[in-house]
């Protein structure tokens, strides 16, 4: 009798384990951000340096996360759950920026990272994010601040810190059309700099 009882016990679980194994979980999408070239024909920095590194670039801890924010309104934001950085975004976000100013200095070298082994002299760029993501709309901000530590050398100079505000207006809420105006953002951001080191 206990034996049967098992069996019926067992038969009335199958559909329930059958039902959780059809809901898993949707994979996640995975995003990076993409370098843009310019718009024009680029133009050489006016210092006299061919290497320029980039040195500390923050984050706000809001967007410092696996998944990708959204602002909903002044209050609040959301984080999409399933819409993910396939990279730490301050790790992207320096690579994107290093190849977008590569792109805008020709004949300069831009190091992603002002590593140990920086030779002495060359400038370091230092980029604060005070933010960067969309609204519900897909209006992309970003605002940063930067500056420029100069290396050695006839005409080394220090530059900013300057603060940019860029906006990319909206092409759609989909998590795909913000990313791409991300990248947009990034590379007009890229833009202001360059012009800034040409001055």
């Amino acid at each position: 009798m206990k034996v049967m009882r098992g069996f019926r016990n067992a038969a009335l679980a199958l559909p329930l384990f059958v039902l959780a194994a059809c809901q898993s979980t949707p994979d996640s999408r995975l995003y990076t951000l993409a370098v843009i070239p310019p718009a024009g024909t680029a133009q050489p920095a006016a210092t006299t340096s061919r290497t320029l590194a980039l040195g500390s670039l923050d984050l706000p801890m809001l967007i410092d996360r696996p998944q990708i924010v959204r602002r909903i309104d002044g209050n609040r934001v959301e984080t999409l759950e399933y819409d993910r950085w396939a990279e730490p975004l301050a790790d992207g976000l320096r690579s994107t920026l290093a190849g977008d100013l590569a792109a805008r200095l020709p004949g300069t070298t831009v190091l992603p990272v002002a590593g140990s082994g920086l030779a002495e002299g060359t400038p370091v760029l230092a980029v604060t994010v005070l933010r960067f993501d969309a609204d519900a709309t897909g209006r992309v901000v970003l605002d940063a601040q930067w500056a420029l530590s100069p290396g050695s050398g006839p005409g080394a100079r220090k530059i900013g810190p300057t603060r940019e505000t860029v906006e990319v207006p909206e092409a759609g809420a989909e998590p795909d059309a913000q990313v791409r105006k991300m990248s947009q953002a990034v590379a007009t951001l890229a833009d202001r700099i360059a012009a800034g080191l040409r001055r």
